[in-house]
C-alpha cells in the first residue's frame, strides 16, 4: 500500500469519484453523476482501493454498503473537498449544458400538481437533462433517498431516516366531491350523510391516513367502497355512481369535472398537511441537485 500521506504518490482526481462513490454507493450512479463511463469509474475504485488499502464498497444481499474505513473517510473527505471548492471558488452547474439525469420518487398526485410547471421549465433552461419518476410507499421513498438511491422525493413524510432533510413545498388541504343529487344541504352533505355514504378512499399504502384518523378521533368510521393508491384516477370514478370521494384539493387542478358533480367543504374539520420535498443531507454540497431543489421550489410555487 501506498502511503496516503505522500500526496504526490495520490492523485487527486481520485478523491473526487470517491466522494461520488460514497455518496452514491453505487458505481453506475456515481458515474453517471461524474459524466464519466462505468469502466473508468471502476478502474478508479480499484485504484482507491490498493492506495487505501481498505475496500470502501462492499456488496450485502442486493445492495452496496460502506465499510467502517469509508464511513470514517466520508465526512473527513466532504470538508477537504468544500475547503478546495471554496479555494477555486467552487464549481458550478451548466445547466443549460448539462446531460445530467436526476432521479425523483413521487406518487401520481406530486405528478400531477408539480411535474408540468416543472417540465416546462426544464425544457427552457435545461433542455438536456432527464429526469426518472418512480413510485413507492412513503417508508421506501424514504429508504431510497437516505440510501442514495434516489436524488430526492416528493410527498408527505411524517417520519424521516437519519440524515434526510425536508423543505416545504406548499401546504395543502382536503375537499369533497361526490353528485350533486346527494347533497343533503346546499353547501355539501352533512356528517350523517357523509358517514352513511359509501366512499372512495385514495392513500399510499403505507399511509396514515388523515381522514380515517381524524374520523377516529372523533369515535367515527367511514364506509370504504373502494381503496385505490391512485389519486387523479379517483375523480373520474365518481360519475354514476353514489361514491363520496374526500381528496387533497390540488388533484381537481385542471380536471373539468362534469357539471353532475358538486365539490365542497367536508363536514367535519380536516387537518391540512404539508407537501415536501426530501433530499440526502450530504447531497447539498452538489450544485447539480442543489440547482434541482430549487427548480422544485420555483415549480411549487406556480401551483395553486
Amino acid at each position: 500500500m501506498h502511503d496516503i500521506h505522500d500526496l504526490r504518490r495520490l492523485d487527486l482526481n481520485l478523491l473526487v469519484i470517491l466522494d461520488a462513490l460514497l455518496a452514491e454507493r453505487h458505481v453506475s450512479r456515481a458515474a453517471e453523476r461524474l459524466a464519466m463511463s462505468q469502466p473508468a469509474v471502476s478502474h478508479a475504485l480499484a485504484r482507491l482501493r490498493e492506495q487505501l488499502g481498505d475496500p470502501l464498497l462492499v456488496r450485502v444481499k442486493n445492495e452496496m454498503r460502506l465499510t467502517a474505513r469509508a464511513l470514517e473517510l466520508a465526512p473527513r473527505l466532504v470538508q477537504v473537498l468544500d475547503g478546495v471548492r471554496g479555494l477555486l471558488g467552487g464549481p458550478a452547474f451548466e445547466a443549460a449544458s448539462s446531460h445530467r439525469h436526476f432521479r425523483l420518487g413521487m406518487s401520481d398526485y406530486g405528478a400531477w400538481v408539480l411535474l408540468p410547471r416543472l417540465l416546462r421549465d426544464l425544457r427552457q433552461c435545461a433542455p438536456q437533462v432527464s429526469l426518472g419518476v418512480s413510485q413507492e410507499s412513503r417508508l421506501e421513498m424514504a429508504r431510497q433517498v437516505a440510501e442514495g438511491e434516489l436524488d430526492g422525493a416528493l410527498g408527505v413524510f411524517p417520519v424521516l431516516p437519519a440524515g434526510v432533510r425536508a423543505w416545504r413545498l406548499f401546504e395543502e388541504r382536503f375537499v369533497c366531491v361526490c353528485r350533486r343529487d346527494l347533497l343533503d344541504r346546499a353547501d355539501g352533505l352533512s356528517l350523517p350523510a357523509y358517514l352513511a355514504a359509501a366512499h372512495v378512499r385514495v392513500a399510499l399504502q403505507d399511509s396514515l391516513e388523515e381522514i380515517d384518523g381524524a374520523l377516529g378521533k372523533l369515535g367515527l368510521r367511514r364506509q370504504v367502497a373502494l381503496a385505490l393508491p391512485h389519486f387523479t384516477v379517483a375523480p373520474a370514478l365518481l360519475e354514476g355512481t353514489d361514491l363520496v370521494l374526500t381528496i387533497a384539493a390540488r388533484c381537481l387542478e385542471r380536471l373539468e369535472l362534469p357539471a353532475s358533480l358538486a365539490v365542497f367543504e367536508p363536514p367535519l374539520a380536516l387537518p391540512r398537511f404539508d407537501f415536501v420535498q426530501i433530499w440526502r443531507e450530504d447531497a447539498e454540497r452538489d450544485p447539480a441537485r442543489a440547482w434541482l431543489r430549487d427548480r422544485l421550489q420555483h415549480a411549487a410555487q406556480g401551483s395553486s
